[in-house]
Order: structure tokens, then C-alpha cells, then sequence
């Protein structure tokens, strides 16, 4: 295993910016890809990131991809890095904490810029292609590879296709159901 280099990591912190070598990059790509699953659901509410994190029925679309994400890591035998304050397995669970506790259990995760949208929905609103075959697109891909499937992965990545061509905006309830079955919208 090569050793990662530090040397060009000094200038980060000289400039205000925390950083961290890792050698496990493939499990931090991986762990990655389950942050970023909430990219089509940032998209498809049409809200800002910490307004659409706030609100538990958006949040139990992202568990459930999730859920999804990590069956399929399992069968292909892949452990994701943990990235945050919970590791990839527990935060499904979280996703699904009441608002008001989730909001209290998460909040450092949720100081973001009120802003704050997901490239993806960027891209929805310049009529421009989405990144949504390499996030959702990647776990159905994983999954058929392993004899599995991803139903919500699937049936969001089709809603972000017609968004491309046809933007609409989805409410909470809205997206849990259409995303299928998995927990109470």
C-alpha cells in the first residue's frame, strides 16, 4: 500500500482549511456516494439543503435509499468509510428521528448555508444533463450486478430523467411515496 503524501496538505491549514489524508479512498468514495444519494431528493423538493434535511419525510426517501445503498455494499462485499458524526449503518436511523430531534442530534451536520442546493438541482435549473447515473444510477447498476435490486435508487433516478426535460417540484410526502415501499411515508 502506498503511504498518501503529506507535504501538500500543509498549505490547507495555512489557509483556514481542515483536511485529512486517508489511504482508504475507495471506502470514502463509497461512504461518499451515501451522502450523496440526498443529492436527487435535494433536487426534487426544489428546496434549499438545510430546509429539505429539516424535514423527516425528505429524510426517510434518503434512508431509504440508504437502506438501498447498504444491502448492496454488503453483497458486493463493500465497507463504506465513515464520514460524519455516525457510521454509514446508523444513519438511516437518524434520517428518521422525529424533526425537532433530528435537528438537535444534527446540528453541526446542518450548519450550511441557508442557500445551499445540490449541484444536481443547479443542473436541473440550467436545463442542463444530471450526475444522477453516477449516484442512484450507481446502486441499481451495483445492485443488478449482484443479483439484487434498488427500487427507490431506480424510481428516483427515473423522476430526476424527467425532471431534466420536465422540472416539477415534489413535497415530502410526495417523493417517500413515490419513491415505494420501505418505511412509513
Amino acid at each position: 500500500m502506498v503511504e498518501p503524501d503529506d507535504r501538500p496538505l500543509g498549505v490547507f491549514p495555512q489557509a483556514g482549511v481542515g483536511v485529512e489524508a486517508r489511504a482508504d479512498m475507495v471506502e470514502v468514495h463509497h461512504g461518499k456516494l451515501l451522502l450523496n444519494l440526498n443529492n436527487a431528493i435535494n433536487a426534487l423538493s426544489g428546496l434549499p439543503l438545510r430546509d429539505q434535511l429539516g424535514l423527516r419525510a425528505y429524510r426517510r426517501c434518503l434512508a431509504l435509499c440508504q437502506r438501498e445503498a447498504l444491502a448492496v455494499y454488503r453483497a458486493a462485499g463493500i465497507t463504506p468509510a465513515r464520514l460524519g458524526p455516525v457510521g454509514p449503518d446508523l444513519t438511516p436511523y437518524l434520517l428518521g428521528l422525529p424533526d425537532a430531534l433530528f435537528r438537535r442530534m444534527s446540528a453541526a451536520s446542518l450548519r450550511i448555508d441557508a442557500h445551499a442546493r445540490s449541484s444536481m438541482w443547479e443542473d436541473l435549473q440550467r436545463g442542463q444533463p444530471t450526475e444522477i447515473d453516477s449516484l442512484q444510477g450507481e446502486i441499481v447498476t451495483l445492485a443488478a450486478a449482484h443479483g439484487l435490486r434498488a427500487p427507490a435508487n431506480a424510481r428516483l433516478a427515473a423522476l430526476v430523467r424527467e425532471a431534466e426535460s420536465t422540472p416539477r417540484t415534489w413535497s415530502g410526502p410526495e417523493l417517500r411515496a413515490a419513491a415505494g415501499p420501505g418505511t412509513k411515508p
